[in-house]
């Protein structure tokens, strides 16, 4: 098991980012096995956040539109030495704590995550394993 811990501030902007949004992106629940192999996406239950590997690890917004910060870059709060801009060894950070493989999680748990953030807490931490992810008192 690995702790993904991430600034308070950052994901504040994040969830309420995703708490006020108009609407929500649908999740990706599978892909059809016919060509042309759509992606077959359902309705989030809440508004969520996305636990994204791929350039570093980081939450950003499910919320639409989304929270461009640049061009077409949305904000994002990186884990701990998994920003690819500050943290000279982040892939080999990334790696260690979630796998080589990218992807994408939708986490309905914005309101969760603003609730911890309005007690006090000054990090958010996940415990990420391969089966199951958490959040935990930061």
């Amino acid at each position: 098991m690995s702790r993904l811990i991430f600034n308070a501030a950052d994901v504040r902007r994040v969830v309420e980012h995703s708490i006020t949004a108009p609407t929500q992106s649908e999740m990706l629940v599978d892909y059809e096995d016919k060509p042309p192999y759509r992606a077959i996406t359902k309705p989030v239950p809440a508004p969520s956040v996305l636990l994204v590997h791929d350039q570093g690890v980081y939450l950003m917004s499910n919320g639409q539109p989304r929270d461009i910060v640049k061009g077409q870059t949305s904000f994002c709060a990186y884990a701990q030495g998994c920003h690819p801009d500050r943290d000279a060894d982040w892939y080999e950070t990334a790696r260690a704590l979630v796998g080589g493989d990218d992807f994408g999680e939708c986490l309905p748990w914005a309101n969760e995550l603003k609730a911890l953030l309005d007690r006090g807490a000054k990090t958010i931490a996940l415990d990420f394993r391969a089966d199951a992810i958490a959040i935990v008192e930061g």
